[in-house]
């Protein structure tokens, strides 16, 4: 069994909820360097934050 970094667990930790479950449950089902799971995270991350831009630019 693989531990996650520190770091990297607080960044999984501070994703939504819906996010941070579809993860966890990926990484518990298939094996993912600390790399890829950095990788990972910054792709949901800046998912997120484009979905929030977009939301902003439609209200105004």
């Amino acid at each position: 069994m693989n531990t996650i970094d520190p770091d990297l667990f607080a960044k999984l930790m501070s994703l939504p909820d819906g996010d941070r479950t579809d993860l966890l449950e990926f990484l518990g089902a298939t094996p993912v360097g600390q790399e890829q799971l950095n990788t990972l995270i910054g792709e949901i991350e800046n998912s997120i934050m484009d979905k929030r831009n977009a939301r902003v630019a439609a209200l105004n």
